[in-house]
């Protein structure tokens, strides 16, 4: 288990928040929403020692809720990511190592394959919606309705502008279910308000739900909600960050982490309203760590730690991550390591719905609720040329030049101490049990034949 390293790892004082007593809809199936920020970092919000940000409705969460402090993403980029969460499996189980295609829109998650849990929930009565960014492929057959989505607006892409909806195809990609329906506002704002009507409608139809808050902040390109287009009819770049000085990048940052924390807000008070909000979970976490230019422009969003989004080390895969639940869990800091994966069968086990899927997760329903420990287990990571494995406080990381890396992540949580000169067998053995996994995980998918190290590795 990790320490509160002072450096890195260090969160401000959280007191434990008094609830009111609210009338509560059909207890016996709670209501979850899960908000999920676009790679925000280690250190991304100011409850996680985010310096300047102005996240009050999340601190809020954190200070009321069960903070994590070794949280882990599945992958160090989105689409993989966004596979795990949905459901419940090593993204590699379903071919994926990879972002999803912005040029082949036949490149998706098949949902006659692994559909997403929605599906579950939605047959246990539950109304499902997703609001914002999907990620998870282009083709109408890969649609969020065809994943036990009741609802969705958002977009198809990796990311778009949040004013003109441009994405980097130069398409105006906003949708509304299965219809490319554009619409005037900054996209951020349009999650929020999409979100909250939702909560609003299913008090109204008295049934519970699970909803999907996915957003595209802090995502390129980087615009707050006064800031101007960066993608129109007539060009169409990327990304505008690279070159900004730290004091605007830093300004942007914050607008872009304000609005998405006004949401937060309006979300807490919709619940409030309804009566609804000591049966409700909200989880709080991001798809993975944060980008390289956030962290040489704003190093506390990446909480220092190592290495950035795209690469193996903490930095790319250490995220905040707070759970809070009104009618019973209470306040603490919880240390044991977790993973998006597990996410799916902790929220079916929550709302009382049986997995009948052959699923990697675990449930963390217990250690959120009770503080039990989670189960030791051995976790394995692939992409892109890299590889890496975890088993107690020990890392490995390869990579596809052959350089290995061995860390203690108790002692260093920095990854500043290189230690497999001094303990090769065990680098060794971590790699060979890395091949074994990747072998067995893979087989059957189209990554089958892609070996780790290859150049054709996705």
């Amino acid at each position: 288990m990790l320490p509160l390293d002072k450096k890195t790892l260090t969160l401000p004082l959280l007191l434990l928040g008094g609830t009111s007593a609210y009338a509560q809809y059909n207890p016996e199936q709670p209501n979850v929403i899960f908000i999920l920020a676009d790679d925000m970092g280690y250190g991304g919000i100011n409850c996680y020692g985010g310096d300047g940000i102005p996240s009050p409705a999340i601190d809020r969460l954190a200070e009321e809720g069960i903070v994590c402090t070794n949280f882990h993403t599945n992958a160090p980029v989105s689409s993989p990511t966004r596979v795990s969460i949905l459901t419940g499996c090593y993204q590699q189980r379903a071919g994926v190592n990879h972002i999803y295609s912005e040029t082949d829109p036949m490149d998706g998650l098949n949902p006659d394959e692994f559909p997403a849990f929605a599906t579950q929930l939605r047959e246990a009565g539950y109304r499902t919606g997703i609001m914002g960014k999907w990620h998870l492929g282009q083709d109408l057959r890969y649609n969020p309705l065809n994943h036990g989505f009741d609802e969705w607006h958002g977009y198809v892409m990796g990311n778009i502008d949040f004013h003109t909806h441009y994405n980097t195809q130069h398409r105006i990609d906003w949708w509304d279910g299965k219809e490319l329906k554009d619409e005037p506002g900054y996209v951020t704002h349009l999650i929020n308000r999409y979100s909250v009507e939702f909560i609003r409608e299913s008090v109204e139809q008295q049934k519970p739900f699970f909803l999907f808050v996915s957003h595209n902040a802090v995502h390129v390109p980087m615009q707050g909600p006064n800031d101007p287009p960066v993608r129109t009819a007539e060009k169409c770049p990327y990304r505008h960050d690279k070159n900004m000085e730290p004091a605007e990048y830093q300004r942007i940052y914050q607008d872009m982490v304000r609005a998405m924390d006004e949401g937060v807000e309006q979300i807490v008070t919709a619940l409030r309203e309804a009566g609804i909000e000591r049966n409700t979970l909200i989880i709080f976490t991001s798809d993975n760590g944060g980008a390289k230019t956030a962290a040489e422009k704003y190093p506390s969003t990446s909480g220092y730690l190592r290495g950035a989004k795209g690469t193996l080390f903490e930095g790319g895969l250490r995220v905040p991550a707070i759970f809070h639940y009104p009618a019973g869990w209470g306040h603490r800091v919880c240390v044991e390591p977790m993973m998006t994966m597990d996410l799916m069968p902790t929220i079916l086990e929550f709302c009382g719905v049986e997995n009948d899927r052959e699923i990697d997760g675990t449930s963390a329903l217990a250690t959120l609720k009770s503080a039990t420990p989670m189960p030791e287990r051995k976790i394995f990571y692939g992409y892109t040329g890299w590889m890496a494995m975890t088993e107690g406080d020990w890392k490995m990381v390869g990579r596809k030049d052959g350089t290995y890396y061995l860390f203690n992540l108790f002692n260093d949580p920095q990854e500043e101490h290189d230690l497999s000169a001094l303990y090769p067998e065990r680098v060794e053995r971590m790699r060979a049990e890395f091949e074994e996994w990747w072998a067995r995980t893979t087989k059957g998918t189209r990554l089958e034949h892609k070996t780790s190290f290859t150049a054709n590795w996705r």
